[in-house]
C-alpha cells in the first residue's frame, strides 16, 4: 500500500510542479476549480480475487458473494484499506490525504473483477447480492458502485425495483445501476453500449462512440455473463412503513 502512495505522490508532483496545469488552466483562472481542493484517488479492484487467494492460503475454497467467511474477510480488507488511506499523508491533496476509490475497471482488464463486485456470472439473487456489497460502500469516499442485472419481468412490476432500491439504501448502499435483461442499451462500467452494436462492430469496425470498449470488455471482462435475476415477492427488500 505504501508503494501506491509513492506512485500517487510522483504523479501529483508532475501535475502540480511540472505540467503547469494549475497555472494555465482556464478552470483555475475562472475559479471553477482550486488546487487546494484536489484529492488523489487510492484505487483498488479485484476484491473477489484477493479474497479467494487469501482463503486458499488457509486451505479454504469459499467464494466472495456466496460465503459468510469470504464476505467478512472482504469487509475487513476494505476497512483496513480505509484506515490506511485516512492515516497516510500525501504531498498534494485536500487535507493532505488521498481518498479510497473502488475502480470500475477498464476494458483491457483480464482475470480480475472490478472494485468490490461479485464476479460476473456467479451473482446470487438480487437481495443477497446487494446485501453482500452494501457494507463496503461506507469505506470508499471517492466512489463505489455496482451493476445489478434483473430479469425483464421487472418492466411489469417497477414497484419491486423501487423496494429493492430503498431496501439497499437502508443497508448502506450508496449507488448501483440496474441493467434490465433483454435491453439493448446497458451499462458496462462508466459508459453505455448497445449490445446490437457489438456484432455490427465485429463486422464493420468503428472508431466512434464506446462500442469498441464494449467489445473489448465483452472479451476480456466477460460482461455478457452477468446473470439476469428475478426479483420475487418472497425475496423483496421491503421498505414499507
Amino acid at each position: 500500500m505504501q508503494k501506491q502512495i509513492e506512485i500517487i505522490n510522483a504523479r501529483c508532483e508532475f501535475l502540480y510542479e511540472k505540467s503547469n496545469f494549475f497555472q494555465q488552466s482556464f478552470l483555475v483562472e475562472e475559479g471553477l476549480i482550486s488546487p487546494d481542493r484536489f484529492a488523489p484517488m487510492f484505487g483498488i479492484y479485484g476484491m473477489a480475487e484477493a479474497v479467494s487467494l487469501l482463503l486458499e492460503k488457509e486451505g479454504h475454497t469459499a467464494n466472495y458473494g456466496h460465503s459468510e467467511a469470504a464476505n467478512k474477510l472482504s469487509y475487513i480488507i476494505s476497512e483496513k484499506l480505509a484506515q490506511f488511506v485516512a492515516q497516510t499523508p500525501v504531498k498534494y491533496g485536500w487535507k493532505q490525504r488521498a481518498m479510497l476509490h473502488a475502480q470500475s475497471g477498464i476494458s483491457s482488464d483480464i482475470g480480475t473483477t472490478p472494485a468490490t463486485r461479485i464476479p460476473y456470472g456467479t451473482e446470487p439473487d438480487p437481495v443477497t447480492h446487494l446485501m453482500t456489497v452494501a457494507p463496503h460502500h461506507q469505506f470508499y469516499t471517492s466512489g463505489i458502485s455496482d451493476i445489478l442485472t434483473v430479469d425483464e419481468t421487472i418492466k411489469q412490476n417497477p414497484d419491486a425495483l423501487m423496494q429493492l432500491c430503498l431496501g439497499a439504501f437502508s443497508c448502506g448502499l450508496r449507488e448501483f445501476t440496474a441493467n434490465v435483461g433483454g435491453n439493448d442499451l446497458v451499462r458496462v462500467t462508466g459508459y453505455m453500449v448497445r449490445l446490437s452494436d457489438l456484432k455490427k462492430y465485429k463486422e464493420e469496425g468503428s472508431r466512434l462512440n464506446t462500442t469498441w470498449l464494449g467489445d473489448e470488455a465483452t472479451t476480456n471482462c466477460h460482461i455478457a455473463e452477468r446473470k439476469p435475476r428475478v426479483i420475487s415477492h418472497e425475496q423483496q427488500m421491503r421498505f414499507d412503513k
